[in-house]
């Protein structure tokens, strides 16, 4: 059968130049056509020169236009038997006939090649065309989206990479790819994560999925996520096929994001010290009152004949006790205000709770609030930041205060602690007043959501960003015997420092 070829895509200029290769076939093809018949209807010729309209078929066939051989082997059909009626009678008419009749079988037989070769090639020209399309997209998509497809082979370490993948790494097409290109590119505190990743690879599993950052050759720091699935395996050669996603931009926007969380924070910490102001001076006041008194305790007694000693010793031990009180918090304010990083330490649940209920015992004094503590953690701890674990019992029990500061009736904030199982440990701020309305307890926690007519709508979000930061969740109830219930889940300190190690 004849293979006729022509190109898939044209290259610029090869439309005009293909244009008049086909003007000069057609034309060859109907010279050669009239020729023949010129000679098969006039000459008295003992051979089947209609034969040779095969060649013009096949010239007009190379043109790749399907109409134009069905029309050209029409002709050549028409012509044959024109000339068969219009020859000169010749003495061996059934040998002519015989002539007339092969030569149109060979018509025939190579039209319908030629037809079928000509369908099968316009289907394969669909068929490139619609993968170049889909190819296209599929480039247009990587683009956009910055995710490049990869395939290596391990052990070998042989790569192929798409174009998206060649520009998230940074080298040009066209040169090999491989594993080692890769491991050039890899940030170094990163190479022992992608050691281990490419063990797993080596291993065989079966998905391996690896974040990490990229080291540019001009000092850039690229985001790169790696997932990759095994497709084929043959003894210890293992193939995976993967997507490489560059999350550059996203890595970046979600620091800036933890930034201005922690600007939030600060700002937050600072407007509740404000909102405590005479609670702190009413701390720091009683202290300095008490070393007061007791100075001039020790000096009355040191007057005494013979002075007693014993006394004056105990009013200098409460002196120190007293500075101590008002020294410890000084710092715990000046903590608070401060801008520092997390400090995480061995904290325990009940002593926070403790000691954040003096905290604000002014701020209740002044809404006639009376205090409930059931704090049953006992010995349990837990691994967290001191400073912003107490912001967010701070900032739960002001809420509780406020929203009972127009609630008639008995006033009580309850404060609770209990461990449960799972590793894990509860703290509860539960207040008596008008409760949370139904359709703001599915937004409670969002940022600038308030139902304060001059909140921010910050507090409670930055709550629940440092609860979620120690691995804990916190959520609001409001029980249906009124008021409301802030409730905070962390994990104990053994369940907390495992998952820190995991995660190292």
């Amino acid at each position: 059968m004849l293979l006729i070829e022509r190109p898939t895509v044209n290259p610029p200029g090869l439309g005009m130049y293909n244009s008049t290769i086909n003007r000069l076939l057609k034309g060859t093809a109907g010279s050669l056509a009239l020729g023949v018949f010129l000679i098969d209807a006039f000459t008295p010729l003992d051979f089947a020169i209609a034969v040779l309209y095969v060649v013009v078929i096949l010239l007009v066939a190379l043109t790749g236009s399907i109409g134009a051989t069905r029309v050209a082997a029409w002709a050549s059909l028409l012509l044959t038997l024109t000339a068969y009626i219009v020859s000169p009678s010749a003495e061996d008419e059934g040998g002519q006939l015989a002539r007339c009749i092969f030569a149109l079988l060979a018509i025939g037989t190579t039209t319908l090649l030629a037809l079928r070769n000509l369908a099968d090639m316009d289907r394969r020209c669909q068929a490139e065309a619609a993968l170049a399309r889909s190819e296209s997209f599929l480039a247009e998509a990587q683009k956009l989206s910055k995710t490049g497809s990869i395939a290596i082979r391990v052990p070998a370490g042989t790569m192929v990479w798409s174009d998206e993948a060649h520009r998230i790494f940074g080298y040009a097409r066209g040169g090999p790819v491989h594993l080692g290109l890769v491991m050039a590119r890899v940030h170094p505190d990163d190479l022992a994560a992608a050691h281990r990743t490419h063990a797993d690879m080596l291993n065989g599993a079966p998905l391996v999925e690896l974040q990490h950052r990229l080291l540019m050759p001009d000092g850039a720091i690229r985001y790169v996520h790696l997932v990759a699935r095994r497709s084929t395996s043959d003894g210890d050669n293992h193939e995976y096929v993967g997507a490489l996603m560059d999350v550059t931009d996203a890595t970046l926007t979600q620091q800036a994001l933890h930034r201005t969380m922690d600007e939030l924070a600060h700002v937050a910490r600072v407007t509740t010290l404000g909102q405590l102001a005479a609670s702190i001076a009413h701390e720091v006041t009683q202290p300095i009152a008490a070393i007061v008194t007791c100075g001039e305790s020790a000096q009355r007694w040191l007057q005494r004949t013979p002075p007693d000693i014993e006394e004056t010793r105990d009013s200098i031990d409460q002196i120190i006790r007293d500075a101590t009180r008002a020294s410890d918090i000084i710092r715990q304010i000046r903590s608070m205000a401060q801008k520092a990083e997390p400090k995480y330490i061995d904290i325990a649940v009940d002593h926070l709770l403790a000691d954040t209920v003096e905290l604000v015992r002014r701020e209740m004094q002044d809404h006639q609030i009376a205090a409930v503590t059931e704090l049953d953690a006992g010995t349990a701890h837990i691994l967290g930041d001191w400073t912003q674990l107490q912001q967010v019992l701070v900032n739960l029990m002001i809420n509780a205060i406020q929203a009972m500061s127009e609630t008639a009736g008995r006033r009580r904030l309850t404060v609770a602690s209990r461990e449960i199982p799972g590793n894990a440990v509860l703290l509860i701020i539960s207040d008596t007043g008008p409760g949370i309305p139904a359709q703001a307890m599915g937004q409670l926690f969002n940022a600038f959501y308030t139902t304060k007519p001059d909140g921010m709508g910050m507090g409670l979000s930055i709550c629940r960003n440092i609860v979620e930061s120690h691995g804990g969740s916190i959520e609001a109830e409001s029980p249906p015997e009124g008021g409301a219930k802030m409730i905070v889940r962390l994990p104990l300190r053994t369940a907390a420092v495992e998952a820190v190690e995991a995660a190292a």
